[in-house]
């Protein structure tokens, strides 16, 4: 067996080293067509006259071109110079050979016919033979990702390979391990290999040798046995024109696809199938995340009516239908098929909830139900929304609202503060509320989200500054310790009155505490993350990754196990913080029993493990942890790390696929590591672009107010609290 080196290539255009300027308006028949190469597996075209006779093979994707020569791989992102991978000291005139030859061919019908080439024949790989004695490279795609492999045979010495990069500002192995080359247009990175052999891992890393020069080495392991050096495979892309863009929600499907929601105030985002309206719409992508997908875009809507329109929550069922919710100021918004209520938002902020089947994608009748949800006076803002095994819909949020719809079977049929939580339960098919309550103390009340059980159970965070918030079973705390405190309960909505509010707790310190993010694990504990200003905030400091406050303002992850008796029923809690202040928007579990948790920083000191990125970038940026509850102490960081540089960019949604793949979704002002071929490489405009990245998973660690109010040059809301603190 000949032993491989795979050496996989991600490309990154950091947005802030790219040219400045106003981005062109681009026509939607060219981001179909630019989001299709992006789908297209990765092909090789033969030169035949088409190329400038040093090019033997040529590839392009959305993101970049690239060109085999004689001396190895060339570059070439948008406008700027190459960026040329020679192999020094290697075999100047090695044997190239195709293989893998395509049906698919390539024409170009360019000028004069004399200029012509039709019938282009393409490749699926390109292997340079012998460029070193005993080493091969093949270039080959993964989707539309480029890779490539330096193959040995047995005897080759792996320390002969040295790849020499010209036209490089400046050439680094990062912290993390990963080979980052610094170009005019942005930072090409190849990630830290993953060398195996047997079935265990081998040691290894690249090596700076010179300013531009890097090897690999690799450390003992048996010469005679093949070696596999297979490094981490990442994505990540910006979405955003010259409007402000968020992306708010992501759910991996059962189907393994990706589904994403936000809004936009532009219409220059891809669509297949109902066109922009007016102002801020939500927006809509569903996303082939498979290597022979390649993050190709399967469906995009816009959904919206003539005035504001925001999605804040999405699910998706087992058939692949997409569940929103969200706010709309929109009197026209659409309302389709047996709707709770058929009008509203004529004088105030009105939820909405909608069902969209994206099998009817580009026939404009992908929305089966809409509905709006609220009342005539006073603002309801859904903040989370789970589609039941039972074909219910499950939305909770806050409402002002005193005539808020209410069911015979509610908890509570009147508004009690000012703002209250509200649960509703929504058959679409008979177009009736089947439970729909308040639950709520004397004072502010608000709920971040909801999680569903497999017998359709919800559980609800939220917050409160009330000391009368309802309380049920055995509850971790009864009572307020002052101030917000975060509130957690749980609703079975196939009882009636009081007896279908089965758990609830506060659970806070004597500071501000508020939950911003809630679901469950395996074990149907729930977690819970948000921000906390409470030096004496309860955790469990046996077990706890960080059991001290680190001031200022911390991430707080808080694990309920409602089937526990009183104090018995926090099974983990931590602080998570540096100095300077931070907070928490979304958190889960993986099927290993690692939890994930992401939103932004201030601090220079934030806890750091295996960092993608080891320094604070100097603005809000990005952070994300991934933990082990069930290792004690700061040794259950699996890692932890910094994204950002001189701007805002925040994480405000996770999901998490079969194989541990870790999805993460926001927006930022300007910056984003971009790797993969993305989609969108350059900063839209606005105040924001959305974005979402991925982290592979099985690796170990990888190598609120209407748009018109927010201003780019201002903190987001909570830390401006924070800091007033």
């Amino acid at each position: 067996m000949i032993p491989l080196y795979r050496l996989g290539l991600m490309v990154c255009a950091a947005s802030v080293l790219v040219a400045a300027g106003r981005p062109v308006r681009q026509d939607p028949a060219l981001a179909q067509a630019a989001a299709a190469l992006a789908k297209s597996p990765l092909r090789f075209e033969a030169n035949q006259g088409q190329f400038a006779p040093s090019v033997r093979y040529a590839a392009r994707t959305a993101g970049f071109a690239l060109a085999l020569t004689a001396r190895g791989a060339s570059l070439r992102f948008a406008d700027s110079r190459p960026l040329d991978i020679a192999l020094l000291d290697s075999n100047p005139w090695p044997l190239i050979q195709p293989l893998g030859r395509l049906s698919a061919q390539t024409d170009y019908f360019i000028g004069a016919k004399q200029n012509w080439h039709p019938g282009v024949t393409n490749y699926s790989r390109v292997k340079y033979q012998a460029v070193y004695p005993g080493i091969d490279v093949v270039y080959y795609g993964k989707g539309s990702q480029l890779e490539y492999d330096f193959v040995l045979q047995p005897g080759a010495d792996a320390s002969a390979i040295r790849m020499q990069f010209s036209d490089a500002g400046k050439v680094m192995v990062t912290p993390a391990g990963d080979l980052g080359v610094v170009t005019a247009n942005g930072l090409v990175l190849q990630k830290k290999p993953v060398i195996y052999q047997q079935g265990r891992q081998v040691s290894g890393r690249y090596k700076l040798l010179a300013a531009n020069l890097v090897g690999i080495q690799v450390d003992r392991y048996d010469r005679s046995q093949p070696l596999v050096i297979d490094p981490a495979i990442v994505y990540s892309t910006l979405i955003g024109g010259t409007g402000t863009d968020v992306v708010t929600a992501m759910k991996i499907g059962a189907n393994g696809l990706l589904y994403i929601a936000g809004w936009t105030q532009t219409g220059e985002l891809l669509t297949l199938d109902t066109p922009y309206n007016n102002l801020t719409d939500t927006y809509v992508q569903v996303v082939d995340p498979s290597p022979s997908g390649g993050y190709g875009v399967l469906y995009a809507t816009y959904l919206g009516g003539t005035n504001v329109d925001q999605a804040l929550a999405l699910d998706v069922d087992v058939p692949g239908f997409i569940y929103l919710t969200g706010t709309t100021t929109s009197t026209d918004f659409p309302v389709v098929g047996n709707a709770v209520q058929t009008s509203g938002a004529a004088t105030t902020i009105s939820g909405f909830v909608s069902k969209i089947d994206p099998h009817f994608a580009g026939t404009g009748n992908s929305l089966v139900y809409s509905t709006f949800l609220g009342g005539t006076i006073g603002g309801t803002t859904p903040k989370g929304i789970k589609a039941g095994s039972d074909n219910m819909i499950y939305v909770v949020g806050n409402t002002q609202t005193a005539d808020f719809p209410t069911t015979d079977n509610a908890y509570a049929a009147s508004l009690y503060g000012a703002s209250d939580v509200f649960i509703s339960k929504i058959d679409v098919t008979n177009a009736n509320l089947v439970y729909s309550t308040f639950m709520g103390s004397e004072l502010d009340d608000d709920a971040c989200g909801l999680a569903l059980d497999k017998n359709n159970v919800v559980y609800f965070a939220g917050t409160t500054l009330g000391t009368q918030f309802p309380m049920a079973g055995y509850s971790f705390n009864g009572n307020s310790s002052g101030n917000y405190d975060v509130v957690v309960g749980v609703v079975d909505t196939t009882q009636s009155g009081v007896n279908s509010l089965i758990w609830g707790t506060y659970f806070g310190g004597s500071g501000e505490d508020e939950a911003r993010g809630v679901s469950l694990d395996a074990q149907g504990r729930v977690l819970v993350t948000g921000f906390t200003i409470s030096p004496d905030l309860p955790v469990t400091a046996a077990t706890a990754i960080q059991p001290n406050y680190g001031g200022n303002g911390d991430v707080f992850v808080a694990i309920f196990d409602p089937t526990m008796q009183g104090r018995q029923s926090l099974a983990y809690s931590t602080f998570l913080g540096g100095s300077q202040g931070e907070v928490a928007y979304a958190v889960l579990a993986d099927n290993a029993g690692y939890v994930y948790v992401t939103g932004y920083t201030l601090s220079p000191d934030f806890p750091l493990v295996n960092p993608i990125q080891g320094n604070w970038g100097g603005g809000i940026d990005l952070f994300l942890t991934r933990f082990n509850p069930a290792v004690a102490g700061p040794a259950g960081i699996d890692y932890s790390t910094y994204i950002g540089i001189d701007a805002t960019i925040v994480g405000s949604c996770l999901t998490v696929d079969s194989r541990n793949n870790l999805y993460v979704g926001g927006y930022t002002e300007g910056y984003l590591p971009l790797l993969g071929t993305p989609w969108q490489e350059n900063y839209g405009g606005g105040f924001s672009d959305g974005f979402f990245f991925v982290v592979p998973g099985g690796s170990g660690a990888p190598n609120n107010g209407t748009s018109q109010e927010r201003n780019p040059h201002k903190l987001p809301g909570d830390v401006r609290r924070i800091i007033k603190r």
